[in-house]
């Protein structure tokens, strides 16, 4: 096969993904890339030719600050999606040469997977560590990680590292030039967070650590920079944890003091323990009804924790929503501003309990009157995305979509969700407007919801997408989806 064909297959590799995930991701796509799916043979051969550009740099990148916690947050990169689906090919094709160097002790962005950050993976890795403590009744375990990581992944390190292990001179001077002119469009550095692309990477720049560890005969599982160490002598996991800081600072990289611990067997297994959480999955399978309360204690708990335990919560949640169990209800209420990190969470859960609507309703309307959202485009957006799905219709969010639509100094992202919100759920002179808006706005992201939020107030005018169609732009595609008349376009999966 030649280099062409080869990566002709990492794109399509790459496009599958992209539709395998849609929507479930940190950052959904508006309509779920419903208007490029149907079109992929014939956007396929545009991107194509970009990714035969040893020169190229991204189109356009957004950066969405994503909430850790009530305070910090992550940038994550938001990518055009023909930047997204070059990275990503790009770094498929240095999977094939990392990829069979990685330890099996390593779980993330192995590329045989499909999904960008997967659930199941980070199961597979703590199991695994259970398996290990399980196995020897002498074992500690040492736990790290990296402060800030991916942004302080140097690239000229990394395009050494890559041809290190053989990767080929072209693809490592597209990466380069690929990510070099991320760091100069975004004003920031290292590698974008939020795609599947820079774990794959990540992982080439870990390798010499995960050499590093193996040498010293320690028992280790590695989940992206999360890292646990296993072994009996408490001096020998503690020079092993210098050994690999002073190796993280030859690289520029910092191990996370807060983070990196040495655990007692005991505080191990607690760390490590899913055990009581699987337990309530199995027997609610089996319809005990003293599972259904161990769940709701487990989350009294979780809440009632000092600090809160935000994995039991995650947990919970979700478990209680898919019951449509009303028991964290008021809770869930109370906590979409203070727990905005988890409100996508939250918020899925509210969905779940339709005969709690106008309470819902109610609280997203204080929300968006009494908080500053433009200081939380991330529950901003979810607000309108939840609004959207659970079909609300009230002046209050209208009113509040339209603040957001016309404020151009705001996050893009969320603008689009609450022109899909006017779209579907406005009034009916509402058409006119957004197609005011529409011909004002300049952000092409924006400009396509607009054009979704027209179709859907059914207020298109059939010339302007006959004229997009012809045009060179990305929502050419859109046009195209669009004069096909679809019956309702789609709302972001979670």
């Amino acid at each position: 096969m030649t280099g062409s064909q080869l990566r002709s297959r990492f794109l399509d590799r790459a496009a599958e993904r992209l539709w395998a995930v849609e929507g479930r991701l940190d950052l959904p796509d508006v309509i779920n890339f419903r208007d490029l799916r149907p079109f992929w043979k014939d956007y396929r051969s545009e991107v194509l030719e970009h990714l035969h550009n040893t020169q190229y740099t991204p189109n356009h990148i957004e950066l969405v600050e994503h909430p850790k916690d009530y305070i910090s947050t992550r940038p994550l990169a938001r990518l055009s999606v023909q930047d997204r689906l070059i990275y990503e090919a790009l770094a498929f094709e240095v999977a094939e040469s990392i990829d069979p160097l990685l330890s099996d002790s390593v779980f993330n962005h192995r590329s045989r997977h499909r999904s960008v950050h997967s659930v199941t993976d980070w199961k597979l890795m703590r199991k695994k560590a259970r398996e290990f403590l399980s196995a020897d009744k002498d074992l500690l375990m040492a736990k790290t990680d990296i402060a800030s990581f991916y942004e302080h992944v140097e690239i000229d390190v990394l395009s050494m590292d890559l041809a290190a292990v053989g990767v080929g001179e072209d693809v490592i001077t597209k990466l380069w030039s690929f990510l070099n002119g991320f760091e100069r469009q975004c004003h920031t550095w290292g590698l974008p967070q939020g795609s599947a692309a820079s774990g794959i990477l990540a992982n080439a720049y870990l390798l010499p650590v995960d050499n590093l560890i193996q040498q010293f005969d320690i028992k280790f599982v590695r989940y992206s920079d999360d890292m646990y160490l296993f072994d009996s002598n408490e001096e020998k996991l503690r020079s092993t944890l210098q050994r690999i800081n002073r190796a993280f600072r030859a690289r520029h990289l910092n191990m996370s003091a807060p983070k990196t611990r040495i655990l007692a067997r005991k505080d191990a297994e607690e760390h490590l323990d899913d055990m009581r959480k699987d337990l309530i999955l199995y027997f609610l399978g089996l319809g005990k009804p003293w599972a259904v309360k161990d769940l709701q204690n487990l989350f009294v708990s979780a809440v009632n924790a000092t600090p809160p335990n935000e994995r039991d919560i995650k947990f919970s949640l979700p478990t209680l929503g898919y019951r449509k169990d009303d028991f964290a209800f008021s809770w869930a209420l109370d906590s979409i501003k203070s727990w905005h990190h988890l409100s996508a969470r939250i918020l899925r859960y509210l969905e779940k309990l339709p005969h709690k609507r106008k309470d819902l309703q109610v609280t997203l309307e204080r929300i968006l009157d009494q908080v500053p959202t433009v200081d939380y485009p991330f529950l901003e957006r979810n607000i309108f995305e939840t609004a959207i799905r659970c079909g609300i219709r009230s002046d209050v969010l209208r009113a509040k979509a339209w603040l957001a639509v016309r404020d151009r100094n705001r996050s893009n992202y969320p603008r689009e969700f609450a022109a899909r919100y006017i779209g579907r759920l406005g009034n009916p002179v509402d058409g006119q407007l957004l197609k005011m808006e529409y011909e004002g706005e300049s952000h092409i992201d924006v400009r396509r919801a607009l054009l979704v939020a027209m179709y859907e107030a059914d207020y298109m005018p059939t010339e302007l997408l006959r004229n997009l169609e012809n045009g060179t732009t990305i929502l050419k595609w859109t046009a195209k989806y669009l004069l096909r008349a679809p019956d309702e376009v789609p709302i972001p999966k979670f």
